[in-house]
């Protein structure tokens, strides 16, 4: 293994301006003993309310597409098909990488060997004072590693009394494939043919190594639950049938036949038409990965090509599934490993006839059925990923009348939660999240919009409901949904400004062009559900415990003078747990409660079949790259399996 390089000076300790705001109280009574009264009462200032604690989860409905059954004409099938796509390795260019490689403990990612991201990728950010580099290509994660930006007293705000001692805009991301250039995929082989391309940060030695995500990875668990998806939410609520960008595309099209009495046209004609999708977000961020040149594919390979690679291919073929899963187990060959129907049978039976029987081929000789792969991919994953809900934590049967469910620390730490830490303000509704269906235009959304205007930590702005920057790392770095995307900005804010409409936005909203926007290094507001399981924790994956999760809220956000500009007003410290350990043990202690035991014991709907995960590389050297280090994830049934531990364990 490799060594890490030496630390570089690290990052002198800044002087911070403290924020502070100075009450007083009093009883008219002291008038009698000469003092004066004090002042009417602002009927404007109105005293805080408690918040009440969010439901249980199962109050929420699951969302779906109101136009489903356009698509899907047999949902049993679907979610069988999303199952067998989410963890077939062959789907990756080199037969090795599924979407569930960077999903499958918990439904996020816990590797810990060449996982490291070197960040900072914009000319402003490499210009920014301090970067201290700390790993190398295929090292191993540590417990001493984290938090990556770390004080002297990691629980006071940061000052001349309490500098920073270690600071790295390095990020845990996920690793990926080796990066190469896609020629072709070869008939009936899982792994495509494809030329390396020499890889001037990922490497050992001057041999490529595989690449790292720019971004730590978030559960799918869930997930179905937002009305954007990714860290900077450019996976559009609306799938558009080829690829994450919605209603931003307007040149994406699928392809339908164009008839429905199809006796009288053994042709079977079909044109290309336009599809929006709504509550499609799930189907708009199972498309990226794919063709995604650091995560699944070779550079250049298309969804037509993938499709065509993997309706040739038998699903999971090389993968075990456990005779007892809750999905796969009935369909499963009788060999032990894949299933013993074909994926354009699955297709057929999942889908409806117009998406997938024209007779004709695209002028590139493509079936309907190859060119419509990504239309499959997307909606057939989401129909999966929809059954991944964990209702069922010990908060849930709290909240359902059970007073044992919950520690006496974990109804403390709730307290906390709600109360002073204003945690609820972001991590809201039965979710505990931000940027979810119910909370923006559901069934808690009332007074929510898509937009709003906030007073943040300078005036105000107008920013993107659920997306906050919370001075994790300098906006610079990262600009989150601030950013731009091949059709423009991610943020329905910034598209307001520059004159466009959001398709349906369901909010009546003007913009103007002085009119002042903060959305720049703004993420997505995770679910807090089973974060027990998920770490390492932020965008940046930055911190490892929870621990340390609760003393960065405590002490104030470790950016904050930097960000200040698009700041949230929430991230000043929580006053009454700092350096307080108890309490702060208390809120961890309630996170705890969040977790749902099947997903602990991957329990049906969360059992899976194998898996074969890349933890780093071995000495040698394979086919002109790096040699894996391959470990294996057995497959279990519906009545789970060993214990899903926390990355702090891992690591420790």
């Amino acid at each position: 293994m490799l060594t890490k390089w030496p630390a570089a000076s690290t990052r002198s300790a800044m002087m911070l301006a403290v924020l502070g705001l100075v009450m007083s109280y009093g009883s008219n009574a002291n008038y009698a003993q000469g003092e004066p009264p004090e002042p009417p009462e602002d009927p404007a200032v109105q005293p805080e309310v408690p918040h009440e604690p969010p439901g249980a989860l199962d109050s929420i409905p699951v969302p779906e597409p109101p136009n489903l059954s356009e698509f899907i004409k047999n949902r049993k099938k679907a979610i069988l098909l999303g199952k067998a796509l989410f963890w077939d390795m062959q789907a990756g260019s080199d037969g090795e990488t599924a979407c569930a490689t960077c999903h499958w403990h918990a439904g996020a990612d816990v590797r810990d060997r060449n996982t490291v991201n070197p960040g900072v990728e914009s000319d402003i950010a490499k210009a920014f004072d301090a970067h201290d580099q700390f790993f190398q290509p295929n090292d191993e994660l540590e417990a001493d590693d984290f938090p990556f930006h770390r004080l002297q007293d990691p629980t006071e705000k940061r000052s001349s009394n309490n500098p920073v001692v270690h600071d790295t805009s390095e990020i845990v991301g996920s690793q990926g494939v080796v990066k190469q250039d896609f020629v072709r995929i070869r008939e009936g082989i899982r792994k495509d043919k494809g030329v390396i391309v020499p890889d001037s940060v990922f490497n050992i030695n001057g041999i490529n190594s595989r690449q790292v995500t720019n971004r730590n990875t978030p559960t799918t668990i869930n997930a179905v639950f937002f009305d954007r998806l990714f860290w900077d939410g450019r996976a559009n609520r609306f799938f558009n049938g080829v690829n994450p960008f919605g209603d931003t595309d307007p040149s994406a099209m699928v392809w339908k036949t164009e008839v429905t009495n199809l006796s009288h046209h053994p042709d079977r004609p079909m044109s290309q038409v336009r599809v929006l999708i709504d509550n499609g977000a799930l189907a708009s961020q199972a498309v990226g990965p794919p063709l995604n040149e650091v995560e699944m594919s070779w550079n250049g390979r298309t969804f037509p090509e993938l499709g065509q690679k993997m309706l040739l291919l038998r699903p999971l073929r090389k993968q075990r599934i456990h005779k007892r899963d809750s999905v796969l187990g009935k369909y499963r060959d009788g060999s032990g490993r894949g299933l013993k129907v074909s994926y354009s049978q699955l297709i057929r039976d999942a889908f409806r006839d117009e998406w997938w029987n024209s007779k004709e081929t695209t002028d590139e000789g493509f079936t309907q059925m190859e060119a419509n792969f990504s239309l499959f991919w997307g909606l057939a994953i989401q129909m999966y990923e929809s059954t991944l809900v964990s209702d069922d934590a010990p908060y849930d049967q709290w909240k359902h009348g059970d007073e044992s469910a919950l520690s006496e620390d974990a109804k403390k730490g709730l307290e906390i939660f709600l109360n002073e830490g204003k945690c609820i303000n972001c991590h809201g509704g039965p979710e505990f999240a931000a940027a979810t269906i119910s909370e923006i235009r559901g069934a808690l959304s009332p007074d929510e919009d898509p937009i709003e205007f906030m007073p943040m930590q300078v005036g105000e702005a107008f920013y993107d409901n659920g997306f906050y920057n919370i001075g994790v790392r300098p906006t610079v770095e990262d600009l989150g949904v601030g950013g731009n995307g091949p059709f423009g900005p991610f943020a329905l804010a910034r598209r307001v400004k520059q004159g466009q409409e959001p398709h349906e936005l369901g909010q009546d909203i003007s913009i103007g062009p002085n009119d002042r926007i903060a959305v720049d290094g703004a993420f997505k507001t995770p679910s807090l559900r089973n974060v027990e399981l998920t770490g390492p924790y932020f965008h940046n994956g930055g911190q490892r415990t929870l621990t340390e999760v609760v003393q960065f809220y405590a002490r104030r956000a470790d950016f904050f003078e930097e960000n200040k500009d698009d700041l949230d007003p929430d991230v000043e410290g929580i006053e009454e747990i700092r350096g307080d350990d108890e309490k702060i043990a208390q809120v961890v202690a309630f996170l705890k409660s969040l977790t749902d035991e099947r997903v602990r014991y991957k329990r049906a709907p969360f059992d899976h079949p194998e898996l074969v995960i890349m933890n780093g590389h071995k000495d040698g050297v394979k086919r002109g790259v790096a040699l894996d280090n391959r470990v294996k994830i057995r497959a279990v049934g519906r009545k789970g399996g060993k214990e899903v531990k926390p990355f702090d364990e891992i690591v420790d």
